[in-house]
């Protein structure tokens, strides 16, 4: 009987980090083996501001992730989330010099990298390189020109890029906790690998991922991802809006966005009020008041996400509506005025096709653990095994020389 692998997740929030240890049953299902959330420390808007601070709460999550499934974890695999976040739209083309003019995988390799030399800004590193189409002699809407015959072969592309400095300091940060990085995967990427059916990324779907810093829309069509746009805004907006505004405590105002705080006015009278206290101190809010401070917000954000859709490839082509998780995704009348905004259906996504130790079924709306879950399907779908492999010469000119022969040579071999 082969030995079941365990794999680590890790998701830093604004607001919490989260570990996942999952191993892989013998359909491919995700079983949970131990998983833990605690507070985050030394993050601010989505990027490290304390190292030490982050390392010390990543050890805690993690340790406590391993108590649960009686397991090690040694390196694991990170989402990446925040206001840095940008995308880029880029174009790549070759002439086939083979003499039959038959395109190889070398061909593809040798366009996406030709896509990648763009232009870009010497903060930024490349997180992930979406292809949304090949092009064959003019001839677009090819998914793999593998085998096929042309001249000339062009690729369409979208580059996610973050600052180097935050990615620097996000794998420091694991590194001093003790544990290695394996990979870092955008938080509303691996969202929506645990979230969405393959039927609705088929069909075409638009998917929204509110996380604490930021907002991430991901556009899918025929299987694949065709565009990405992350806003600078999150949940955390509202939350800080209601410690200006309440006078609370930021941990409390968290508490009360999540579990009284509602967009649907019609639920809600001039009597309803919401208690919260904090030490010795007893606090009174009337949820009208409460609706009036966050709605201006939060319309706000469902424009942003309007605007940004407008502009956005195949987003018009969303037959199978939108899906909505995270942060937001259970606040009341919060996917209505989505609805509204976007005219289409829109409903809350949650983590599908995962057990637990036990074999049930589980159902998981945490955003921290959407992702966690997300990232691991994301690692096994990918081909986790070959990116571990390790380049003992490192970054230098050689090692990638190195490690681009190893490719090559695994390609034939």
């Amino acid at each position: 009987m082969r030995k079941k692998k365990n794999i680590t997740s890790l998701n830093i929030g604004g607001n919490f980090t989260t570990c996942a240890i999952c191993s892989i049953d013998d359909k491919g299902s995700i079983v949970m083996q131990g998983t833990a959330s605690v507070p985050s420390r030394g993050v601010e808007g989505g990027a490290i501001s304390d190292l030490s601070e982050v390392a010390s709460v990543v050890s805690r999550a993690i340790e406590k992730s391993e108590s649960m499934a009686r397991a090690k974890a040694f390196s694991l695999i990170a989402s990446c989330d925040g206001s840095n976040i940008r995308s880029y739209n880029t174009r790549g083309n070759i002439t086939i010099a083979e003499k039959e003019n038959e395109i190889s995988r070398r061909d593809i390799e040798r366009v996406t990298e030709a896509a990648k030399t763009i232009a870009l800004p010497f903060d930024r590193e490349i997180i992930h390189s979406i292809i949304r189409d090949f092009i064959i002699d003019g001839q677009d809407g090819v998914k793999d020109p593998s085998g096929m015959f042309g001249t000339r072969l062009e690729v369409d592309m979208q580059i996610v890029t973050g600052l180097i400095a935050h990615l620097h300091n996000l794998r420091r940060a694991i590194n001093t906790a003790g544990f290695e990085i394996q990979d870092i995967v955008l938080s509303g990427i691996a969202a929506a690998q645990t979230v969405l059916e393959e039927l609705e990324k088929d069909l075409g779907v638009i998917f929204i991922y509110v996380s604490y810093s930021s907002t991430h829309i991901i556009v899918y069509n025929a299987g694949h991802i065709k565009s990405i746009e992350v806003l600078p805004a999150g949940s955390s907006d509202l939350m800080e809006l209601i410690c200006d505004k309440f006078k609370l405590p930021r941990e409390y105002a968290e508490e009360v966005l999540k579990r009284e705080a509602t967009l649907d006015k019609s639920s809600i009278t001039e009597k309803d009020e919401v208690i919260s206290k904090f030490g010795s101190t007893q606090r009174s809010i009337s949820k009208i008041a409460l609706y009036e401070a966050i709605e201006p917000k939060a319309s706000d954000l469902t424009r942003k996400i309007t605007d940004a859709l407008k502009h956005m490839a195949f987003a018009k082509e969303a037959a199978a509506g939108c899906v909505v998780a995270g942060e937001l995704a259970d606040l009341g009348g919060f996917l209505e005025m989505l609805e509204l905004s976007l005219n289409m259906p829109v409903r809350m996504g949650m983590a599908r096709g995962v057990f637990n130790a036990s074999g049930e079924m589980m159902r998981i709306t945490n955003p921290g653990q959407v992702v966690c879950l997300g990232l691991i399907k994301c690692w096994v779908q990918e081909g986790g095994i070959k990116k571990v492999r390790k380049n003992i010469l490192g970054d230098t000119p050689v090692g990638k020389l190195f490690e681009k022969a190893r490719d090559i040579f695994s390609d034939y071999f």
